[in-house]
Formats: structure tokens, C-alpha cells, sequence
């Protein structure tokens, strides 16, 4: 109960005595009528009932009845045990009773307004937060995140569904340090499972009585759950599913209802959020190789310079170009040499540092590498090794092996000269035509000669 709860019951308690004792003074030293202890009752009961519990006005009831016992013991008057008396304080309690009922479905009735307006805020929150995300993973955890806040869940899980392996992959919970994200199963498999292959919603407010259960090692003790499809049109996308790990909670069918909500318009932000990473994609993927395309290879090279420019760390560029290839396409045909493309920056990609260095296509058969925290030297053994690796390798097309090199211009980064990384690429580009003129060989850059030079091999 509230302050303003506990003052306005303690002014209740305390006005229903004061006038039960002025009442009861005036029946026995002034011969006031009895019923005035009715009539004085009645508002106290009629409030209490209304603004406080059961027990405040049968506890006022009985305290009047035992006064109005009390008087009759004192004066020698027997007025209680007439009928009319005892009906009379009898239907004051019955009176009080029905107010109270009344007055408990509207203060019930208030409370599931008060509570739909705060999901209803929670909810356009939500979904004004997760329409605006764009970045699928932390889309992902925000939906899962947010689903727990909406209905007071102590643990939430979304997994998706993978329509080429017929797998069902957790790929977000809530709270995180859970650690099972990454936690495959099948559809079928616990009730996310069974979920999935229903595409309806299914509420167990008793899970371990659940006869497909999960073992509890992988459902930490939940006790009750509450799993809705994730569905675009009759396609499955995934299964959003929230848990109590108190027995003593339980999901109803407002909470089921207000979740379906919420799982349409995840979906909607998840298949846009997919959509995005699919443009983006293309947008920075050279369609034929599946390496960075040319734009791609400029911001990362843009991103790369100015963080060693500003913290003074090695920086080295590299642009290949692929030996003869317009003879390869004269000879085999465009087909077979898009095969020599495709295989050629898989061979590079197997090669170069992952996660680190950075491999695109510049265009035709040119190709660039970075080298981020890689000077000259260490350049010039990274290419010999690359340039090793692809005389190593043969690529059969079309009934015909094919023994691919390249040539190769390399730069690093000078910190005693204030140089562009246009220059970069202009220096780069010169020790390339100048490795081309003997082909199958690496030139650099030399700062101090400001010429190109040809790697001995």
C-alpha cells in the first residue's frame, strides 16, 4: 500500500471510532436513538468498501455491532436481539460487499487499462526502435531484448530458421551471458520446435511437464514459456520465444496476443534488415569473384590511410595484374576467363592474413591488396609469397590446364613526405607498368630513388 493509501485508511479507522464514540456517548448519557449508530456506519463501511479491502469495513461492521452490544449490556436494554436489529446489521455488511465487488472489478479493470497503456507505450517504443535498425545482429538482439521488457520475461531467445539446411539456429537471448547462442536443433525439437513446425503460437505454463521438453541444462530452469512463429506470409523465418523462471509467474493469452503483435513487426524489420545486407552487399561485392569490388577496395584504403596517417603506422598497397589474360579470353573464350578471375582471387583470398588484410578486384584483371601494418620489406615478402603460391597452382578449364602469373607494383606509406592516397595509388600503379615491361615479377616503389624498382628474384 502507498503513503497516501496507508494516510487516507489510518483518517478511515480513525473518523469511524471518533463518531462511534460521540454516537455511543449520546445513547447513553442523552437517549440518542440506536439507528444513529446505522446511519454513522453506513458511510464508513460504503468508503472502506470502495477505496480499501474486505477486511476494513467488516472490521468497521463489527466493531459498531459489538458497540451497539456494549450499550445494550450498559443501559439493560436488549435492542440487538430484536430480528429487525440483527437484519439491519447484517445488511450493512451484505451492502458493503456488493459495493465492494463492484468497486474491485472497475479498480481491476482500471489496473488492466493502466497495464495495456504501458505495454501499448512499451510496444510503439519497440517498434519505432527496431524499424530504424538496420544492422541484422544488433537487430536481432534489440527484438529479443525488448520482447523480454514487454511482458516481464526473465529470459528471451530468437532463433531463425535455415531453409536450406532445415536447421533452427539461436542467433540472439536475452539476457546474453546465457551463452547458448549459436545452439542449433530441429524443427520438432522442445517447444520452439514444435513451434516451428505448427506455425502457431503455444503457451506452457508447465514446462517440465511438456512431453518434448529440451533437457534442463539447455533450458536453465525455465518453468514456463510462451513461443510465437516469426512467419512472412505461410513462410517460416524463425521462432521469438520468451520464459518464466518462477514457477509462480505464468503467461496468459493477452500476453500470447500482444506478442503476435510484436512478431509480425519483427519480422517485417528482420526481412528489411536482410534486404539491406543484400544490397549492401552487392552494392560492395564484385558479383564475379565475390571480393571487394572496386568502391569497396577506396573506402577501405581510404579507412586504412588516414588511421596511419594519424597514428603513424605502416601502410602498404599492392596492384596485380593478371599475365596475359587478354590472351587467355582470345584464345578459350570469356567463359574460361572469368573461371581464371574466380580462381584467381580465391587463390589470393587463401593466402593474405584474414580479417586483416584486404583483397578487391580494381577492374578487368587487375586486383589490389592492403597490407595494414605491413612496411616495405615485410610488402615485398608478402607478394613474393603470393606471387609463389599462384605459379604453384594450375587451373583446369574446359579440358585445358593453365599456368597463371601475375605482375605486381607495391607501396608503402612514407612518414618524411606528405603524400595523398591518390599518390599511393599513382606509385603503385608505375611499379606495376613497371613490372609488366619483364612480366611475372614484383617492382616497388623506391622513396629515395623516386622511381620504380624490380624485386630480384
Amino acid at each position: 500500500m502507498s503513503a497516501n493509501g496507508r494516510f487516507s485508511l489510518r483518517v478511515l479507522i480513525g473518523g469511524s471510532i471518533i463518531a462511534l464514540v460521540a454516537v455511543t456517548w449520546g445513547i447513553v448519557q442523552w437517549d440518542v436513538q440506536y439507528w444513529f449508530l446505522y446511519v454513522v456506519s453506513v458511510p464508513f463501511v460504503f468508503v472502506s468498501a470502495i477505496v480499501h479491502d474486505r477486511r476494513v469495513y467488516l472490521a468497521i461492521v463489527l466493531l459498531y455491532a459489538i458497540a451497539h452490544m456494549g450499550v445494550d449490556v450498559w443501559t439493560a436494554n436488549r435492542t440487538f436481539m430484536l430480528e429487525t436489529d440483527i437484519a439491519q446489521w447484517l445488511s450493512i455488511p451484505v451492502s458493503g460487499e456488493i459495493i465492494y465487488q463492484i468497486s474491485s472489478q472497475r479498480r481491476r479493470a482500471d489496473a488492466l487499462s493502466q497495464r495495456r497503456i504501458r505495454e501499448l507505450e512499451v510496444m510503439n517504443e519497440t517498434l519505432t526502435s527496431i524499424s530504424s535498425e538496420l544492422d541484422l545482429n544488433t537487430l536481432l538482439q534489440t527484438i529479443t531484448a525488448r520482447a523480454v521488457k514487454l511482458l516481464g520475461a526473465s529470459l528471451g531467445e530468437l532463433l531463425l530458421y535455415d531453409r536450406n539446411t532445415g536447421i533452427m539456429e539461436i542467433v540472439a537471448q536475452y539476457p546474453p551471458e546465457l551463452g547458448q547462442i549459436g545452439f542449433k536443433m530441429k524443427p520438432g525439437e522442445g517447444a520452439m520446435g514444435r513451434v516451428a513446425v505448427t506455425k502457431r503460437p503455444l503457451i506452457l505454463n508447465d514446462y517440465k511437464a511438456f512431453v518434448n521438453a529440451l533437457p534442463d541444462h539447455i533450458t536453465t530452469g525455465v518453468e514456463a514459456t510462451l513461443d510465437v512463429p516469426l512467419l512472412k506470409g505461410d513462410e517460416l523465418i524463425g521462432v521469438l520465444g520468451l520464459a518464466h523462471h518462477d514457477k509462480h509467474k505464468k503467461f496468459t493469452a493477452d500476453d500470447q496476443s500482444l506478442l503476435i503483435v510484436f512478431a509480425s513487426q519483427a519480422t517485417v524489420a528482420i526481412e528489411n534488415a536482410r534486404l539491406y545486407r543484400e544490397v549492401q552487399h552487392l552494392a560492395f561485392t564484385d558479383v564475379l569473384t565475390g571480393i571487394n569490388n572496386r568502391r569497396c577496395l577506396f573506402e577501405l584504403a581510404d579507412r586504412e590511410y588516414k588511421r596511419s596517417v594519424r597514428y603513424r603506422r605502416p601502410l602498404s598497397l599492392m596492384i596485380i595484374d593478371i599475365d596475359h589474360f587478354k590472351s587467355i579470353n582470345d584464345h578459350y573464350g570469356h567463359a574460361v576467363g572469368d573461371e581464371v578471375l574466380k580462381w584467381f582471387a580465391a587463390e589470393c583470398n587463401a593466402v593474405i592474413r584474414k580479417k586483416v588484410d584486404m583483397i578487391g578486384r580494381f577492374g578487368g584483371e587487375e586486383f589490389a591488396l592492403i597490407y595494414p601494418e605491413i612496411s616495405l620489406p615485410s610488402a615485398l615478402i608478402a607478394g613474393e609469397r603470393l606471387r609463389r603460391h599462384i605459379i604453384g597452382g594450375k587451373i583446369i578449364c574446359a579440358g585445358n590446364t593453365l599456368q597463371i602469373t601475375f605482375s605486381a607494383g607495391i607501396v608503402s606509406l612514407p612518414f618524411d613526405q606528405e603524400i595523398s592516397l591518390d599518390q599511393l595509388f599513382e606509385r603503385a600503379d608505375k611499379a606495376l607498368y613497371h613490372a609488366k615491361q619483364k612480366r611475372n615479377c614484383i617492382a616497388y616503389w623506391d622513396d629515395a630513388a623516386n622511381a620504380p624498382v624490380l624485386v630480384a628474384v
